[in-house]
Formats: C-alpha cells, structure tokens, sequence
C-alpha cells in the first residue's frame, strides 16, 4: 500500500491537509480514478469536502507517505511529488517532481470516445473547438464537449473552459 499526504485548495479556496492511505501511485488507477477525476469535476466545496471525507484521513499527514499531491481545485492543477519527511526536524518537504507519472496515466485511460474525438479534431485549436461547440445546438455537442473535457484534464489547468448559459467561455488557455 502507498500512501501519500494531500495538500488540497478547495474551490472556495479553504486550504486542507489529509491522508490518502490506500493505492496512491497514479499507476495504479486507484487514486486518479475514484478521487482526483471525480474532485476536478465537482466544482462545490461542500461536495469536494464530502469526497475526500470517503476517502481520506482528514487533517493529518503521515511520515511513512510516499507521494505528495498538490491540489488546487480553483486553477484545476494537480502535481505530485516524492514526498520526504525529515525527522530530525518533524517537517515533510517536496521532492522529485513526478507529475508526468500522473499525466501519463490520464493519456492511458482514454475511453473509445475520448480516441475518436481525438482523431476527429486534432486540426483544431482550443478556441476553435469553442467556436465549433458554441455555433451548435447544446444536444448535439457531445463530441466537442468530450473533447473539451480531455484537452482540460490533460492540460493540467492551463487549459479551463466554463459553461454560461448556452454558451462556452474559454478561462484560460496557455500554450
């Protein structure tokens, strides 16, 4: 079992700390799947609090943690680090960044629908994906909602789009 200690910004933007304590290497899907996926698509605090509460030792840090996430929910970030624990001085500190463990998991755990949508607008920009989404009727974006969807997980949060009324606003969109 690999544990790691979460470091989380809420989107109401209260800071937490907590405990994963079961299957916490990206590997092994546990942890991407059942928690970080599901909290980057809540977007309410109340229901991110709820999540973590399943799945977590709240308000603690272990110094047998293997991984340290970093979480920032607002700016839908998430980077993971070796995380080491000093004992001399009781402090935990960051080490080697191993964020490109965790996004190479995401690319492997496209569905069939996230393939073709990828294949169908790779020509594409971000903004020219919005346009196309924006000039449809809402029941007939699922294809460039998917692919939208897939661009922001893997962008790390340099990539956000939200939702206003019937149409997309891209947030933010960095290269």
């Amino acid at each position: 079992m690999t544990r790691s200690n979460l470091h989380i910004t809420l989107s109401n933007g209260e800071r937490m700390q907590c405990v994963a304590d079961s299957s916490s290497a990206p590997e092994q899907g546990y942890i991407v799947e059942q928690l970080l996926l599901p909290l980057l698509s809540l977007k309410n605090a109340e229901t991110e609090l709820t999540l973590l509460q399943e799945h977590c030792t709240m308000q603690e840090q272990r110094s047998n943690a293997t991984y340290r996430y970093e979480i920032n929910l607002p700016a839908q970030n998430i980077t993971l680090y070796e995380e080491i624990y000093m004992a001399a001085k009781g402090t935990f500190k960051r080490g080697l960044d191993l964020t490109g463990r965790y996004l190479s998991y995401l690319k492997k755990i496209k569905s069939d629908a996230e393939k073709h949508t990828k294949r169908k607008f790779k020509h594409l920009t971000n903004q020219e994906l919005i346009a196309r989404a924006n000039s449809l009727p809402d029941f007939k974006r699922n294809d460039e909602a998917t692919e939208l969807t897939r661009r922001s997980l893997l962008s790390n949060g340099t990539f956000l789009y939200h939702r206003k009324g019937n149409t997309l606003l891209i947030l933010k969109d960095e290269q």
